[in-house]
């Protein structure tokens, strides 16, 4: 089956794995017709499990780089689902966010933030869709109580735009 693998907290402050390269891993840990999206730790392999692929992604890339990488491992159908169940309009001035629980209750936890008028969220199963004003992300309401919400467990969520999670099915 086809699976997206979804790293956390790669290209973004952390540590630097390039497209090439997380190829390579993931070829070589046994993972097949190994397809990378984008330079933002995004990638489709074919396996027989969504979970043992994360597995086998997250063992291989410790491994290769000396520390643990969250891996969210998803059938490609369940991923087109959840970006179909986005719930907010999108249009120039707004980034669709969809939030993935990697550790349980966290969903639940960032759910019962309060949003200012401009943003938006919603619950979906394991995720919790947002929408905010662009040029936000970092700096509004709903971003630094979510930080609080995640500390102490750093590796809680893996976020992604939507329009991102459409080029990883174009690229299943």
């Amino acid at each position: 089956m086809r699976i997206a693998l979804l790293l956390r907290g790669v290209n973004v402050g952390g540590v630097t794995v390039k497209s090439a390269d997380l190829r390579s891993v993931l070829t070589a840990a046994g993972l097949g017709d190994v397809v990378t999206v984008l330079a933002s730790g995004n990638a489709v392999v074919t396996a027989r499990s969504a979970t043992a692929a994360a597995a086998v992604a997250e063992a291989a890339l410790e491994e290769r780089y000396g520390r643990r990488i969250r891996v969210l491992g998803i059938a490609i159908e369940a991923l087109q689902e959840i970006i179909d169940g986005y719930p907010h309009g999108e249009d120039d001035e707004r980034t669709p966010y969809v939030i993935f629980e990697l550790e349980p209750g966290v969903v639940d936890a960032l759910s019962a933030i309060e949003t200012a008028e401009e943003e938006a969220t919603a619950r979906g199963e394991g995720v919790l869709y947002w929408s905010n004003p662009k040029g936000t992300t970092l700096t509004s309401g709903f971003a630094k109580a979510s930080e609080r919400v995640g500390k102490g467990s750093k590796d809680a969520t893996t976020t992604r735009n939507l329009r991102t999670l459409r080029k990883v099915i174009a690229a299943a």
